[in-house]
């Protein structure tokens, strides 16, 4: 008797901190897609506005969802904790106040049933500004910039350092979570989990890609971000902001220590250049006073990757952006 193969298992795992308005259309987007993955793992992060309370009213009893409280401990610890309560084959962290595209599940099992080696299916996404915040009387004053996550291409990689080569030059690296559907098997065996800190993105998504095999890459919009003022990535900056950036500049330069591949190694640097131009933005543009600590890892890797970007933002942060500003412009309008 011939065995029918098995088909993977796909595992949600969606944070929940304080998304009382958002919760259950972000997790309704994912229950109503088309076709239905394996398990949805809500965690909820120590909510303390009735959000833990609504998920298990609306979705307790559903068969596909499990619901774990935590005390709070931040994005990454609760990626964590989903992540070892997860039994599927493929992982997927999908934001609490965000929405998903209808047709992401089906789209990711007809990749992978082309290409059943596939460690990384690597989407798109558009943003869109909240409705909810608006109607509430949110500042209508405040200049709401919509964030484009496109890849422009369809492309099938060997290997997650050569897609991360060839995204990075083309401005198509994204390091948000939520672009990404991976094989868990990449998390047991390199024990890829994420640092307690802001930005874990930063830190987490270049170590998946070097130690991923094939890497699908689509165009299509499978995400949609909702802009909304007072969450973890739009509310004021500090010191542990600057920390998750210079957490994200370690996990580089380990990346680079490991790989004498010249390519990767132009690209981990620039990427790590970003990550310091992101920590003096904190310093500078939201006049944040470092502790002696963080200040050292600054100034010694500005005397490491110093280049005219840095300086030019060291001496005027806010000439730098926008001189950098109008010459990304220039280029989105020469492409």
């Amino acid at each position: 008797m011939i065995e029918e193969p098995t088909i993977p298992k796909l595992s949600i795992i969606i944070p929940v901190y304080n998304v009382l308005d958002y919760v259950q259309e972000a997790v309704d987007s994912i229950l109503t897609q088309s076709v239905q993955p394996w398990e949805v793992i809500i965690v909820d992060d120590g909510s303390t506005d009735g959000s833990g309370d609504l998920v298990e009213t609306l979705y307790g009893s559903h068969p596909l969802v499990k619901i774990i409280h935590t005390a709070n401990g931040g994005l990454g610890e609760a990626r964590n904790t989903g992540t070892r309560a997860a039994t599927g084959d493929y992982i997927y962290y999908f934001d609490s106040d965000d929405v998903s595209v209808d047709g992401l599940i089906q789209r990711f099992y007809e990749t992978l049933e082309k290409h059943p080696d596939m460690d990384i299916f690597a989407f798109s996404a558009e943003s869109f500004e909240d409705p909810i915040a608006k109607s509430k009387g949110g500042d209508q004053s405040q200049q709401v910039r919509l964030i484009s996550y496109r890849r422009r291409m369809e492309r099938v990689f060997s290997s997650g350092e050569k897609a991360f080569n060839t995204l990075s030059e083309t401005n198509a690296f994204i390091p948000n979570a939520w672009l990404y559907i991976f094989a868990r098997k990449l998390q047991t065996q390199h024990q890829l989990f994420f640092l307690p800190i802001i930005h874990e993105d930063e830190e987490f998504t270049p170590r998946l890609f070097f130690v991923a095999g094939k890497t699908c890459v689509t165009d299509s919009v499978y995400f949609q971000r909702r802009i909304r003022i007072g969450s973890i990535m739009q509310s004021s900056r500090s010191e542990k902001n600057a920390i998750g950036y210079l957490r994200a500049c370690d996990a580089l330069e380990e990346l680079m220590r490991h790989t004498s591949d010249q390519e990767s190694r132009k690209n981990l640097r620039a990427r790590i250049v970003k990550n310091i131009l992101n920590v003096i933005g904190v310093a500078k543009g939201s006049e944040v006073k470092f502790s002696a600590k963080s200040q050292s890892e600054l100034d010694t890797l500005v005397s490491r990757y110093r280049n005219l970007d840095i300086t030019l933002a060291e001496n005027n942060y806010f000439a730098w952006r926008v001189f950098n500003f109008a010459l990304k412009r220039l280029k989105l309008r020469a492409s």
